[in-house]
């Protein structure tokens, strides 16, 4: 167990799909220096790179392929000795990939990880958070298949929850809003009409969020099972089982002024 922070008693043991770039990068690089945390992404050359500033596992894996995500599961619970949270924040936006692929890495690869990990997650009355979007109740008409896979994984997640079995499991799915990444650039550069107009427009307007003030609210609400109380500036909200929390332009108001004033 080489590398793991086994000197801070608070330390969780955390997996995070994703963490190369973006929302799931500043996830980890807020979560990391107090946690044990394993990570996944696709490209070997940026895995490499965390994993040299970062005090983590990190493995190759596209959720793609299936047959690969059990394995990784199991690694990962290897490497950790156990779970405490699984960040599902990886996912694609269909507007380079076939719907079936987007299926599979959205949603169905997430159900093999979720079961996989679940026997840990119930051992220590876990989390699961999972990064879902408004387009689970409205997808975009030229670009349907990523609102369905959010659909799907979250109501899988919901009957997962009404098992007797997994009633110490909490889950909560996250809506960050626009967030300035990558997904928001294939939007405008690759979208249909309506995607990529509705992008323009959100990027013109300057409502595109700071993807490092989106990671900084996400891993207070996972670390916490809480979420931001606008009245005492704190994360104090209890969050109920399957809970869409949706982040406020308040919250995010809030994060910005707090990393200014220090600094």
């Amino acid at each position: 167990m080489e590398g793991l922070n086994k000197n801070n008693i608070d330390s969780k043991r955390i997996i995070i799909t994703g963490g190369t770039e973006g929302i799931g990068n500043a996830i980890l690089k807020e979560l990391s220096p107090n946690n044990n945390i394993v990570i996944c992404a696709r490209t070997k050359e940026k895995l490499d790179n965390i994993k040299k500033d970062n005090n983590i596992e990190a493995i190759e894996l596209d959720l793609g392929n299936i047959s690969e995500v059990k394995s990784f599961a199991e690694k990962s619970i290897n490497y950790l000795g156990g779970l405490n949270s699984i960040i599902l924040n990886a996912a694609v936006t269909g507007l380079k990939e076939s719907r079936d692929y987007v299926l599979k890495v959205n949603s169905d690869s997430q159900k093999i990880l979720i079961d996989a990990v679940s026997p840990s997650l119930r051992e220590s009355s876990g989390r699961i958070i999972l990064l879902t979007s408004s387009q689970a109740e409205s997808p975009i008409k030229d670009n349907p298949s990523y609102g369905e896979s959010k659909r799907d994984i979250e109501n899988w997640l919901i009957n997962f929850s009404k098992k007797e079995e997994n009633r110490t499991i909490k889950i909560i799915f996250i809506v960050p809003g626009p967030v300035d990444t990558r997904m928001h650039e294939e939007a405008i550069n690759l979208g249909g009409d309506e995607t990529r107009n509705r992008s323009i427009k959100i990027k013109e307007s300057g409502k595109l969020r700071d993807p490092r003030i989106i990671g900084k609210i996400i891993s207070k609400i996972s670390m916490s099972g809480n979420k931001f109380n606008p009245e005492t500036k704190e994360y104090d909200i209890p969050i109920k089982q399957n809970e869409k929390v949706l982040i406020s332009d308040e919250n995010m108001k809030f994060e910005l002024n707090n990393q200014d004033s220090q600094g």
